[in-house]
């Protein structure tokens, strides 16, 4: 038996329906500002919002909050009864607390100004070594220190002025806070009701800014002088250390966006006397989530070694684990997002060089692979594409007989470093006009041919007719997928011109095509309740294909028509 693989990724992945929701992102951004992330026993005096129970209850041992509403109180006794955190209790006072005497760390609810200031003292006065507080800047202003310590103090500016918390800086850097609101990284509010955040996520920016509300937001972090300091995070020094990176002295700042559980809060880093950032640390939010990062490590790493791919991808500086989580260091691309230069024209030269890089990405990398290798990769997609999907059994046998005849291929199939993910929102124009491709976390080390170009114009070409006024993905997609257009005359160009600098079989083309969208419906599944399955815009596309095979454009993408 070969021991030859492709997708061997891909493969160890359980695409488990839902499991991605949006949604279901993790609250308390000012957590990765902490000097280091786990704690033992942590005390919240104010019942905080979900999400950062959420974030809490997965990092530490036990957590306990002090708050006298019993509605508030039910709030997260039934979260943590249906997560299953057997960690997390919720008490009327002080005095219900636990015996243990030592708190690891103590949180603060905002809104609590002037409420509550001596029960803060109470339990300040029972942080053990290398313990810490956060505090609302009114509250931290109020509460008087415990007899005897001189602890430390450091002010995080956050935002947006209310809600989750998005981002976080030392108040003091005003440098890093102008960078992170010219990059559109500081976040906007969401409302905890599904509607409203619904209707808010719609509006443009500046509304939603407005709606959030405007004023200075922020906490106060107090601790031992040796722990809190205007430094680089101890957890992130640590690890950048010891891959022979000193980041004393290093202004920094935190971004906790996102609508998914699965991205990455990024703490970009500054060097001292330097204006913009040149390095940014993605940390994951959960152990769920670290085989993404430990992928995207890796990936990295092999394309640093690679003449092809000099300034195409960030530079990886360090990674490493800390408290359950994967940190992974690399160089800041200080460019545009590439839908700010793309002309929506087929002749558009960002979308030439970038599809260049990548047909130049797989001629480095392509390594043979029997024929037979490729078809049972696909098939066992396609396997797990019929439990989720539960496609018709005309619709399963015309991708089956597709994926069976690529057996009978004679020659053999490239396998290629594959990004993963190479939509337009993951590029970058860099002040050279280069495409620069961030985000590597889904990057297959032997990947198929074709996928990332394919993700590629399909993006672009979705894009462009919703710019034309095509509302539907699909429509939007089938428009220069299947039918007749120029952008299609040009995508078919790019897929031939892909093909000969491979060194792909034509006979492969047809069945990569319809894997390529078989494997992007299985990712777009965990992303949506089982339900709503049929809706995917993948599995909808695929359906179309099959349907409509001698569409123009598909038919000479597939080399059944010249």
């Amino acid at each position: 038996m070969s021991t030859t693989r492709v997708l061997s990724r891909s493969l160890e992945v359980e695409f488990e329906v839902g499991s991605n929701r949006r949604g279901a992102v993790s609250g308390a951004g000012w957590l990765y500002a902490l000097p280091h992330l786990g704690f033992g026993r942590v005390v919240c005096i104010g019942a905080p919002s979900a999400a950062t129970v959420a974030t809490l209850a997965k990092s530490v041992s036990v957590l306990e909050v002090v708050e006298p509403s019993a509605r508030a109180r039910w709030r997260i006794d039934a979260q943590a009864r249906q997560a299953g955190w057997a960690g997390v209790r919720t008490v009327v006072d002080e005095a219900s607390l636990g015996a243990e005497p030592t708190v690891d760390l103590l949180v603060v609810a905002e809104g609590r100004a002037g409420r509550d200031v001596a029960l803060v003292a109470q339990v300040m006065g029972r942080l053990g070594p290398g313990g810490l507080a956060v505090l609302p800047a009114p509250v931290a202003a109020a509460a008087p220190r415990p007899k005897g310590q001189i602890p430390a103090t450091l002010e995080l500016a956050l935002t947006p002025a209310r809600g989750e918390v998005r981002a976080a800086v030392p108040a003091a850097d005003h440098a890093m806070r102008a960078t992170l609101r010219r990059l559109g990284l500081e976040g906007r509010w969401v409302p905890a009701d599904r509607l409203a955040a619904r209707v808010v996520q719609r509006l443009p920016s500046f509304l939603a800014s407005a709606l959030g509300g405007r004023g200075n937001r922020a906490v106060v972090i107090v601790g031992g002088p040796a722990d809190v300091r205007a430094d680089v995070p101890t957890y992130i020094r640590d690890i950048a250390a010891d891959a022979g990176r000193d980041l004393s002295g290093w202004g920094w700042g935190v971004a906790a966006r996102g609508d998914y559980d699965s991205q990455k809060v990024l703490v970009l880093l500054r060097p001292p006397s330097f204006a913009e950032p040149t390095g940014i640390v993605k940390v994951t939010r959960s152990e769920v989530h670290r085989a993404r990062l430990e992928n995207e490590a890796r990936a990295l790493d092999r394309l640093a070694g690679l003449p092809a791919a000099a300034g195409r991808a960030p530079r990886p500086w360090f990674s490493g684990e800390h408290a359950g989580r994967v940190l992974l260091g690399a160089s800041f691309i200080d460019g545009v997002a590439f839908t700010s230069r793309a002309r929506w024209q087929p002749e558009c030269p960002h979308l030439a060089d970038a599809a260049g890089w990548l047909t130049e990405l797989g001629a480095a990398t392509a390594t043979p692979v029997p024929a037979g290798v490729v078809a049972d990769a696909l098939l066992s997609l396609l396997d797990r594409y019929e439990r989720a999907y539960r496609p018709t059994s005309g619709e399963l046998a015309g991708l089956r007989q597709r994926f069976e005849a690529v057996r009978r291929i004679p020659e053999p199939i490239p396998a290629v470093l594959q990004h993963g993910d190479p939509g337009i929102w993951n590029l970058l124009i860099d002040a050279t006009g280069r495409t620069v491709f961030l985000d590597w976390e889904a990057a297959e080390p032997d990947g198929l041919p074709l996928w990332d170009l394919l993700y590629l114009v399909r993006s672009y070409a979705v894009a462009t007719s919703r710019r034309a006024g095509v509302r539907d993905r699909l429509e939007a997609a089938s428009r220069h997928l299947l039918d007749a257009s120029p952008l299609g005359e040009r995508i078919i160009d790019l897929v031939q011109g892909y093909g000969a600098r491979v060194g792909l079989p034509t006979a492969a083309v047809e069945a990569l095509i319809y894997g390529c969208w078989v494997h992007r419906s299985l990712k777009e599944s965990t992303r949506m309740a089982p339900e709503r399955l049929a809706d995917g815009q993948f599995v909808r596309l695929i359906r179309r294909m099959l349907a409509q095979p001698d569409a123009p454009t598909l038919a000479r993408l597939a080399g059944s028509r010249s």
